[in-house]
């Protein structure tokens, strides 16, 4: 059996072969490419959660406390057109520290209430002055923020298209430089092929990964990033034509 590899960038390699390859890879001479692509776009829709915290000696005036605190926060979110249902409001649930409940005549008992509230902006232009708003209020804490886009759909197929055909054209560079004729697309990957048999199988069927794009980065600041950057990583495995 006569197998040459050649790698070029660490990115591209062809396996040419005039006989049977071992089981590890298909049994006809391929080229393999790496496609790429990325969008910088501008976030369209944010997310905020946080914690409502409500403390004091007397349990029935802490429940009357965290209620009404609540209807503040709604209230406020409401001012601002967020719809109902862009708000998630858990249960409400009790929390006693060590420290706050230790069981001595001289020591008050004290109920901690919490509750966690999860909120979708829908209206970026909108998202400064409810974070302000928010952030002026003494019981909400734990906040952490989220900045995504709402076509996220239509994102990834352009990213999936584009790498694609950056594929493709590296792979007839490819063929070019080598003087073979590039044939038809015999499988293709959104994961890394680790294994080209296991993610294509040797008859040369299409199998596809399916990946995440990270639609929601995380950041540690209140304001609004200027871009986001998504990434889509391709793997085709073209046949070479006689």
């Amino acid at each position: 059996m006569k197998l040459l590899l050649k790698s070029i960038c660490s990115r591209l390699c062809i396996v040419l072969t005039n006989f049977a390859l071992a089981s590890s890879l298909p049994n006809y001479p391929f080229i393999h490419a790496t496609g790429e692509a990325s969008l910088s776009l501008r976030p369209d829709i944010s997310e905020i959660d946080f914690e409502l915290t409500e403390l004091s000696a007397d349990p029935e005036l802490t429940l009357s406390m965290i209620e009404k605190s609540s209807a503040d926060v709604m209230g406020l979110l409401a001012s601002y057109a967020v719809d109902a249902n862009d708000i998630e409001a858990a249960e409400i649930k009790k929390y006693v520290s060590p420290v706050e409940y230790l069981e001595t005549p001289e020591t008050a008992k004290k109920y901690r209430l919490m509750r966690n509230f999860r909120v979708i902006v829908r209206d970026i232009q909108k998202w400064n002055s409810i974070v302000t708003s928010l952030l002026a209020k003494p019981y909400l804490g734990n906040f952490s923020i989220n900045f995504g886009r709402s076509d996220m759909d239509r994102i990834q197929a352009d990213l999936v298209m584009m790498a694609t055909a950056n594929a493709k054209e590296n792979a007839k560079r490819l063929a070019q430089g080598l003087s073979v004729r590039l044939g038809v697309a015999n499988g293709d990957s959104q994961s890394p092929l680790k294994s080209i048999s296991t993610l294509l199988g040797l008859d040369g069927a299409v199998k596809r990964e399916e990946i995440s794009v990270q639609n929601k980065p995380i950041t540690k600041d209140f304001a609004v990033p200027a871009w986001l950057k998504f990434k889509q990583n391709v793997e085709v495995v073209f046949r070479i034509k006689p």
